[in-house]
């Protein structure tokens, strides 16, 4: 299994990297904070300007036709930079459930405008009392059973919730009656939008995962107890040392399931989820070594590592949990016997 990624995708990754980098340092995520939307335009408009949205649109409906490979990287660093947006939803779910499951109609319709950044797409796969971003949205894809559905966003209630994580905006979203369409592949589709989401989530989680150990790293340099840095003991090195071996696992496992998914693989689907699976370990290990080892002050309101805990908190539960991955696991490996 192919996990190298090509030279184009690397450098549209370190572009990406290098953008958000100088739009979404800590002090700029805190201004959001106390903004009524919490988003900032100008990020929206890098996103656009690299043509991230298009990447996962048919050619025919004006975008790249690429794979989830091609956004793997660049996904990590959505998690490094504890970037506020819904870009797994925008980017991602969004676009593949439209390109999967929608009618010629459907189509025409929504992805000339997400490929080209006019329109914005939030996705909820599990219920609508949480949706991301549907403040700045134009549509979302929900689903409901076994079907996936979409309507526009401007003939829906939409109700902020309170949430632990200031970066996040979440809505629970009331849906007129009559008012959203059933995409009519969902049958066909189902599975592998579910899986883009479990693939592309991992990737997300990675990348959180390894900026809370390189902070905790640097902060273990510096830190003095009993007149030595804290780096210097072994405790602590074996905390950040497994943390940092579950992180190169996921990354493979992550890396292995965005390929599958890709390529429609027969297996894709067992192969996203298990991927999500590592990832969430390796991010709660990430998170726990992280907490324990900054004694605490990490989770102050302070401290800008609380930004990284708290999102790494919040992405456990929001695209399936351990204990939910682990049985949507078992049910695939019985489809598989």
């Amino acid at each position: 299994m192919k996990i190298a990624f090509e030279p184009e995708q690397q450098a549209l990754a370190a572009g990406f990297d290098r953008a958000v980098g100088a739009l979404a340092k800590p002090e700029a995520l805190r201004a959001l904070w106390d903004d009524e939307t919490g988003r900032s335009p100008e990020f929206w408009e890098a996103v656009v300007g690299m043509g991230l949205p298009a990447i996962l649109v048919p050619e025919d409906c004006g975008g790249f036709g690429g794979g989830l490979v091609d956004l793997a990287l660049v996904l990590e660093s959505i998690g490094r930079h504890a970037v506020p947006d819904a870009l797994l939803e925008a980017l991602v779910t969004g676009p593949v459930a439209l390109a999967r499951a929608g009618s010629p109609e459907q189509q025409e319709r929504w992805l000339p405008g997400i490929a080209d950044g006019s329109l914005r797409a939030t996705v909820a796969l599990r219920g609508l009392a949480s949706v991301p971003d549907a403040h700045v949205s134009d549509l979302l894809v929900y689903r409901q059973g076994d079907d996936l559905l979409v309507v526009d966003l401007g003939g829906c209630t939409v109700t902020r919730q309170t949430v632990m994580d200031p970066s996040r905006r979440q809505f629970a979203v009331e849906v007129p009656e009559g008012a959203a369409e059933v995409l009519p592949g969902s049958a066909g589709a189902l599975d592998i939008v579910l899986a883009h989401e479990a693939a592309g989530s991992a990737s997300v989680l990675i990348g959180l995962s390894q900026r809370m150990v390189d902070d905790t790293v640097a902060y273990a340099k510096v830190r003095e107890q009993f007149g030595r840095v804290i780096g210097s003991f072994q405790a602590v090195k074996h905390q950040l040392a497994d943390a940092t071996a579950r992180i190169q696992m996921a990354s493979f496992q992550a890396h292995a399931a965005a390929a599958k998914v890709a390529g429609d693989a027969d297996d894709a689907r067992f192969a996203a989820l298990a991927a999500r699976q590592v990832a969430l370990d390796a991010e709660f290990e990430a998170n726990r070594a992280a907490l324990q080892l900054h004694g605490g002050i990490g989770f102050t309101w302070e401290h800008d590592l609380q930004i990284w805990l708290k999102r790494g908190k919040a992405l456990e539960q929001a695209h399936g949990n351990r204990g939910e991955i682990a049985d949507e696991i078992g049910a695939a490996v019985l489809a598989r016997l």
